[in-house]
């Protein structure tokens, strides 16, 4: 179920991207093929009439005015006043750039600082090359005879599209990358703590515990035998998790299920004490802040004691009255694995 759950959500992020792209197509958001007006300075006497100049340093001066006026709403324009303001105050300065001469013509190749206003964010990321510059196309140039060194050139930026098709496949491409680097770096862990729980089940330190917790867990699992090893294990989870022991809890939780899944009579079907581990293990009660907030707050997290403990206890009680009255109901009862009627039940359980 959790597969085709996340299937649908790649699909939906596609189709999502697919029609932002689509929009951005129609309302020319880019500017794909068109030509924005830009003072090239500190060109070398005699530069326009060399056929192959070899590269030159110069500095590109944008209007403010030509660029709003350029890409229009695709600028997020919202507000003229600010929207020039800002654009005033980046455009202040000339951007450095290399212009050098390849097979396509005569190119401009720009340093671009950061932040830079939209849409010429995006325009960046989705042409720049191995160096981090910008290439742009001159279209041509009028030499500026007020401004020595000086032209005014009209450029062309590379075609951009399907940009947010590209995001998604980027991010489910890096997520992916990310699942498998954190199931390899998670199976050392669950093989130190299952070997840990298998040493102490067969030291019957497991069996010890059990009897400790049974007044205390067994009214809410009362499907678990007397004596079974899978109430200890629920009680070394259930300590974990409130000791914000993740890397601890995640095997033991495991391993906990895994002793609930042998006395499963349905193999494929959660049974209620199942239900309620899983309900116990997402509102559990942090008696500890977790690392990720001790790590971001330092000794601060401990002002926030009170309100996470008693945040959390309410969660827990919630979460196991609701998985009581669940499993009262008709629709519930009549599908658990452990209900008295199950056919399997005389079978000892599904292979």
């Amino acid at each position: 179920m959790l597969n085709y759950i996340w299937a649908g959500l790649i699909i939906i992020s596609v189709v999502f991207a697919l029609w932002q792209d689509g929009n951005d197509f129609k309302d020319d958001r880019y500017r794909n093929g068109e030509a924005l007006n830009v003072q090239i300075e500190g060109l070398p006497p005699g530069y326009q009439e060399l056929k192959d100049p070899g590269p030159v340093d110069v500095m590109v001066r944008i209007d403010p005015a030509d660029y709003r006026s350029f890409y229009g709403p695709a600028g997020n324009f919202a507000d003229p006043a600010k929207a020039q303001a800002e654009l005033d105050a980046f455009f202040s300065e000339p951007m450095p750039a290399k212009l050098v001469t390849t097979d396509r013509g005569r190119e401009l190749q720009l340093t671009v600082p950061d932040a830079l206003p939209a849409p010429l964010d995006t325009i960046y990321e989705s042409t720049r090359n191995d160096n981090d510059l910008m290439p742009t196309y001159l279209e041509g140039w009028v030499v500026d005879h007020n401004n020595p060194g000086g032209v005014t050139a009209a450029i062309k930026f590379g075609h951009v599209g399907f940009v947010h098709v590209r995001h998604v496949t980027a991010v489910m491409f890096d997520q992916a990358g990310n699942a498998v680097t954190f199931a390899i770096g998670l199976m050392g862990v669950i093989a130190l703590w299952m070997g840990l729980m298998k040493i102490a089940e067969d030291a019957g330190l497991v069996a010890v515990f059990v009897k400790l917790v049974r007044p205390i867990l067994g009214p809410l699992f009362p499907q678990i035998p007397k004596d079974h090893p899978a109430l200890g294990l629920i009680a070394v989870n259930l300590a974990a998790n409130m000791l914000a022991l993740g890397n601890a809890a995640t095997p033991l939780g495991i391993k906990a299920m895994e002793s609930l899944q042998e006395l499963n009579k349905e193999k494929d079907t959660a049974t209620d004490s199942m239900v309620m581990l899983l309900a116990m293990n997402t509102a559990s009660v942090q008696l500890l802040p977790p690392v990720t907030l001790i790590a971001i707050l330092g000794l601060a997290a401990a002002d926030l004691f009170l309100p996470i403990l008693a945040v959390t206890a309410v969660s827990l009680v919630a979460a196991i009255i609701a998985a009581k009255l669940l499993g009262r109901m008709k629709m519930f009862r009549k599908t658990d694995p452990m209900r008295p009627d199950n056919p399997n039940a005389q079978k000892g359980g599904a292979a």
